[in-house]
């Protein structure tokens, strides 16, 4: 399911960059559902959801999944580099999509409750324009 508005604003961002976290947010998403499959209840929904919005003075993006979530002792080092709890990877998925956040002036927070899914929030702030102009 998708559902995006960002009306007629303006985003600065590398393109390339960019479209590495929304593919290792949906990547991670999907990989929890699969891998998640025998914690959840049978005929329990399997969806990935990506809404856009303005909010504040930025473009948010929220990437939420239906999988098992995220167990509190995993949680806390999530943002670690080189932590994986997968069998492949090497664990820079997430502490690479927060650096590539950041040095864009956005940022990243996940929101997660075990049994119920995962919520990635991402933004990126709205370009000035002054910046356009530039």
């Amino acid at each position: 399911m998708r559902d995006f508005a960002a009306g007629d604003r303006t985003v600065s961002f590398d393109a390339d960059r960019f479209r590495r976290v929304i593919i290792n947010l949906i990547d991670n998403a999907a990989q929890a559902i699969e891998g998640g499959r025998d914690q959840m209840p049978p005929g329990a929904p399997q969806r990935i959801t990506v809404r856009s919005r303005i909010a504040g003075g930025r473009l948010e993006v929220d990437i939420d999944d239906s999988g098992p979530g995220i167990p509190p002792d995993v949680f806390k080092r999530i943002f670690e580099p080189l932590f994986s709890t997968k069998g492949f990877g090497v664990g820079l998925g997430l502490p690479t999509v927060k650096q590539i956040m950041e040095h864009h002036g956005g940022g990243i927070e996940l929101i997660s409750e075990p049994g119920r899914g995962t919520r990635a929030l991402i933004w990126l702030p709205l370009a000035q324009v002054a910046d356009i102009a530039a």
